[in-house]
């Protein structure tokens, strides 16, 4: 059985984030996304979602496909395998801290 202290190192400080995390849990309900729909689900400016998006393309976890539909400039998001297992890992620890003492 993990600890508590061991829990709560195996937080993923990259994901821990709010918006970061907000955005790896809709995004991992997917196989993939486009920019307009997550940023009106997470409701967060342009720029924050970008923001977050890079650190987490920076880190491996999410894949940023930009292309076209017709003459409309289209940006996609998913999560790659990596961004995948630190989520997973992320939520096991929650949940073991959740779990408290028990």
């Amino acid at each position: 059985m993990t600890s508590l202290a061991e829990a709560r190192e195996a937080l993923d400080e990259l994901v821990h984030s709010p918006v970061r995390f907000t955005l790896m849990s809709a995004l991992n309900s997917v196989d993939s996304a486009d920019y307009q729909t997550v940023r009106d689900a997470l409701g967060v400016s342009y720029a924050l979602l970008t923001k977050h998006a890079t650190l987490l393309e920076s880190a491996g976890y999410l894949k940023v496909t930009k292309g076209f539909r017709g003459k409309t400039p289209r940006t996609v998001y998913s999560l790659t395998r990596k961004g995948r297992d630190a989520y997973a890992a992320h939520l096991a620890a929650l949940d073991r801290i959740v779990r408290g003492l028990a």
